[in-house]
């Protein structure tokens, strides 16, 4: 448990099945910063999860409730776990919650989150979509490597408009790395939906490659529906993505 003037982090790991002594230790140090009047940080890694103990549930909820009248002492609370349930439960009580922030990470954005939570970098997470300068100059390269925001979205739109405002027919290229889903309010940002909408009358053929299984599915389902032509690539298919959309037809 690390301190800082009137701030505690108080970093968690568990691996395998939860046991009442484990919440206890957890609560236990919860206690003590909250009774200090600190602002609490939590860092929670939860590996190869194998479930809770009956009293470790019963043990989890009795003091959950008395914390419901502190939740202005937390502050930065980052989950890591390597299984989506988990982090998609982590975003559902940050949306339930008032005055609670959580961010939830793969593995692989470990270090990032603990960064994050100790206060060392500002960003909760790094920037998830990214423009790839590769010498192309009719191929428009963009990365997607964890959970998109809406900042980030708007950005790459704008970006690919500007490069695409000189009119004709442009070659898009997107390699998703890693991909951990989007933030809900992409669904509501009327700025991102007007930009996108203007974005579909200057892309000619548009490569995706890599991701999970349903974003294969899902571009050969809109391909007969769009204006341009998607196809989609496996992961490590970059060179015949670019081959293909170097391609005047077919």
């Amino acid at each position: 448990m690390a301190e800082n003037q009137n701030e505690t982090v108080i970093e968690l790991a568990t691996d395998g099945r939860i046991e009442k002594a484990d919440v206890e230790t957890a609560m236990r140090q919860l206690d003590t910063a909250l009774e200090r009047g600190d602002t609490v940080h939590v860092f929670a890694e939860v590996r190869n999860f194998k479930g809770m103990s009956s009293e470790a549930w019963r043990s989890d909820l009795g003091n959950a409730f008395r914390y419901l009248a502190r939740l202005r002492q937390f502050g930065r609370i980052a989950i890591v776990s390597d299984q989506a349930w988990i982090r998609n439960a982590a975003r559902i009580e940050n949306a339930l919650l008032p005055y609670v922030s959580y961010q939830s990470y793969t593995p692989d954005r470990r270090e990032h989150a603990l960064a994050w939570v100790r206060g060392d970098v500002d960003c909760a997470h790094p920037e998830s979509l990214r423009v790839l300068e590769n010498g192309d100059s009719d191929i428009f390269t963009f990365e997607i490597d964890g959970r998109i925001t809406s900042a980030d979205a708007r950005n790459l739109a704008e970006r690919l408009s500007a490069a695409f405002s000189g009119g004709g027919g442009r070659r898009l290229l997107g390699i998703v790395r890693h991909y951990d889903g989007f933030e809900p309010s992409l669904l509501v940002d009327t700025r991102l939906l007007e930009l996108k909408i203007g974005l579909l009358r200057h892309i000619e053929r548009y490569a995706l490659v890599g991701g999970p299984d349903w974003i294969s599915r899902l571009t050969n389902l809109f391909d007969p529906l769009l204006k341009m032509e998607a196809r989609h690539f496996a992961a490590g298919d970059e060179e015949a993505a670019r081959a293909w959309l170097r391609r005047h037809g077919g």
